[in-house]
């Protein structure tokens, strides 16, 4: 059966634009290799025919002259040959240097423009506000509204005290108290719906554009709120690091953490980035607790590997924590550590580890509750340093598992060699190299587009994004006996195409039809995918 087709774009990886030019500059150096070759070949040549051992074995003065004679004539055509090729060398190499830094300078002068003129709107936002008008204006605006409500609140209680109400019934048979109730309901039904309408045109715009959107998110808002709290255009470029500076997403997340714990939510976040987060208690789950029952072997391929993942988080409260002992040949292990996504959208941390403040810990490049939970499930489960590991998540799960990576002790202690993230905003992470990383993203998801930052362009890290064909979407939804307005409601949900379900019919697609990067990923990574499954150890985290 033929896999549904839909677009797909890759970057990154063996055909990505950076190991097209490593493969240049790679090229290069062989023919640097080629010109050294001829040269030390020239040289050999050179000495043979000056030798007069040589010229004495010559069967007659006649065949000698005419060996010399084809010597020079070869020395002749073959000078400058090796200079010719070390050219084209420096010339292969330069032209992949002038690739990488006109873009780096293209992209460089594009972001220090959007963040600029962020920040002088920023700046003029903040001119206005704090202007004897703009105070006027907010405290005015403010006061209208309240005193407007009151205003009415009374009017309405007058005319009906008086009777006027009563005399309005009776004069046109009509019930006014409810005429006015059904038309407060009917302002209030059309505004919810015209936000819907607009939420679900704003998220579709946002999966037509995600450069705009990371560009937005990235340095537009940085820039705007360095602006508001007053800070010079082109500040958020300088060298410098401060807490009270937004520079990027992270920073501006970072910011946004410490401003909302004020007002109680989020926990308490000081304003240093490094402080340590609350106390969690990692308790072991039995069997018969685990979202899913043990499986009896590894993962098939990467398809069956998301299912696992997704199940991790899938309906529970509190996101568990899987690790899997794969024996190879030989007696050497791997292991798989699936990370869950966020369970509770809650704004103030209670119990769960895979909340909201785990989220925005994480993505601010804090540390979070869930660092603290994958690191004790890991170590309780018994993965030691040395042998190979692979990370797996879905939207959090993928933030937790790439931040850790960029965490050099938690390097040094374990060998992670493989990641597969879905849904996940990772590009502000700065991943190792020897990590094979694939990350796959529908193009209509807005998750993976709030770092404000794409996956970079590395050998090492390949990103599979998939553009959603709405026909086909709901095709499958009415196969499965959902009924046209359930599909419409599905449909027009701003994260709708970060849904799990949709995730694992793309997984199945790609795998079906043969992705040449998901492909590639697997049988790099092929140790994970056989042998016999050891042991399964699940997790929970808790907070204090």
């Amino acid at each position: 059966m033929t896999a549904p087709v839909q677009s797909t774009w890759v970057t990154g990886g063996a055909g990505g634009t950076r190991a097209q030019l490593e493969s240049l500059r790679s090229a290069a150096g062989e023919i640097d290799d080629a010109a050294e070759l001829l040269e030390s070949v020239l040289g050999d040549l050179v000495r043979a025919a000056l030798d007069p051992a040589a010229l004495a074995l010559g069967l007659a003065p006649v065949t000698g002259l005419r060996a010399e004679a084809a010597c020079a004539r070869f020395h002749v055509s073959a000078a400058g040959a090796d200079l010719g090729l070390r050219a084209l060398a420096a010339g292969v190499r330069t032209s992949a240097d002038a690739y990488e830094a006109a873009e780096t300078v293209v992209t460089r002068t594009f972001e220090m423009a959007v963040g600029a003129a962020a920040t002088v709107l920023g700046q003029a936002t903040r001119a206005l506000l704090l202007s004897p008008a703009g105070v006027l204006l907010v405290a005015g605006t403010a006061g209208a509204f309240a005193l407007g409500r009151e205003a009415g609140s009374a009017a309405w209680s007058g005319a009906r005290d008086v009777g006027l109400v009563d005399a309005i019934d009776a004069a046109f048979g009509i019930d006014t108290e409810a005429l006015a109730e059904h038309g407060v309901e009917t302002v209030t039904g059309w505004a919810a719906e015209a936000a819907d309408t607009a939420q679900t045109q704003a998220a579709r715009w946002a999966g037509d554009n995600p450069a705009a959107v990371e560009a937005a998110v990235e340095h537009a808002l940085p820039g705007f709120v360095a602006g508001l709290l007053g800070h010079p255009p082109g500040a958020s470029h300088l060298p410098v690091h401060t807490e009270l500076l937004p520079q990027d997403s992270q920073t501006l997340t970072g910011l946004l953490l410490v401003g909302l714990s004020r007002w109680g939510l989020f926990g308490d976040q000081p304003l240093r980035p490094w402080h340590t987060p609350a106390p969690v208690d990692v308790r072991e789950l039995a069997e018969d607790a685990a979202a899913t029952p043990h499986h009896a072997s590894a993962p098939a391929g990467v398809a069956a590997l998301w299912q696992r993942q997704w199940a991790r988080s899938r309906g529970l409260d509190n996101g568990q924590v899987r690790v899997e002992q794969i024996r190879a040949g030989g007696g050497a292990s791997r292991w798989i550590v699936y990370v869950p996504a966020t369970t509770s959208g809650a704004l103030r941390p209670g119990h769960a580890t895979s909340d909201m403040t785990s989220n925005l810990e994480a993505a601010s490049g804090r540390r979070s509750s869930q660092h603290t939970t994958v690191r004790e499930a890991m170590r309780r489960a018994g993965v030691p340093r040395g042998e190979q590991v692979m990370m797996v998540g879905y939207s959090q799960g993928g933030i937790i598992a790439a931040s850790l990576l960029e965490d050099q002790e938690f390097r040094e202690e374990y060998d992670v060699s493989a990641l597969l993230t879905v849904g996940s905003p990772v590009g502000d992470f700065d991943l190792p190299a020897e990590v094979d990383a694939l990350s796959v993203e529908h193009r209509q998801d807005l998750v993976p587009l709030l770092d404000g930052a794409a996956n970079p362009d590395r050998a090492e890290w390949t990103t599979v994004r998939v553009d959603l064909d709405e026909t086909m979407q709901r095709e499958r939804m009415e196969e499965a006996g959902r009924s046209q307005a359930e599909i419409d409601a599905r449909m027009a949900a701003p994260l709708h195409a970060h849904g799990g379900e949709l995730y694992a019919a793309t997984l199945e697609d790609l795998e079906a039809g043969g992705e040449p990067a998901l492909r590639g990923w697997q049988e790099r990574n092929a140790g994970f995918f056989s042998g016999e499954l050891e042991s399964t150890r699940d997790f929970e985290g808790r907070r204090r």
